[in-house]
């Protein structure tokens, strides 16, 4: 499945255009869907293997993602990284920190189109100009956020909002048949 895809975008060494059309852009999300749904149905592959593997898919897809992770809720109220590919991220966030603890918190995915005017944001690469963050739920809790840095400003719209909540949703509901033990921590229900 992984040769495939990989040639998908690297054909012949073309580089790949910097900022996509809309267009452009829906039909390489279109593209990768068969390849997503392939690593997905992998009934082997690990919750880390899973998450790396298919935002390793995402991340090659697009020559402007060029800082992609996860941050996975390791506690009540706290999110740690991994996997990701690009530049070195922020080892942990706490809900309600800078933009991603502020999607963990909220549920909402939020798209920065100029990250230095964002008073939330907490830079770990000054290459970062805009980002786009989306949460992912497993069975209705909160996981994880996927959080897509960009060298470009604006480089995200409401396509990559629609194909990024789509990509977490299938993700999690693959990981939801999975063993999260040391993935991700959820919090304790407490009854009434």
């Amino acid at each position: 499945m992984s040769e495939p895809a990989n040639r998908l975008f690297s054909q012949q060494g073309k580089a790949l255009p910097v900022l996509l059309s809309g267009p452009e852009k829906k039909r390489r999300y279109e593209e990768l869907q068969p390849y997503l749904d392939g690593l997905l149905s992998d009934p082997h592959a690990s919750p880390i293997a899973l998450m790396s593997t298919t935002l390793s898919l995402l991340h090659n897809a697009f020559d402007t993602f060029f800082w992609s992770g996860f941050y996975r809720r390791v506690g009540e109220d706290l999110l740690e990284v991994g996997p990701n590919q690009g530049t070195v991220g922020c080892t942990m966030i706490r809900f309600g920190q800078g933009v991603c603890g502020t999607v963990a918190e909220s549920g909402q995915t939020k798209i920065v189109r100029d990250v230095h005017a964002e008073p939330n944001h907490i830079g770990c690469d000054d290459a970062s100009l805009s980002e786009i963050v989306v949460p992912m739920l497993i069975n209705g809790q909160l996981a994880a956020v996927l959080d897509v840095d960009s060298h470009v400003k604006d480089a995200f719209d409401s396509i990559d909002q629609l194909y990024l909540e789509k990509f977490t949703k299938k993700l999690g509901e693959a990981l939801s048949q999975r063993d999260l033990s040391g993935c991700v921590t959820f919090p304790k229900q407490t009854t009434l």
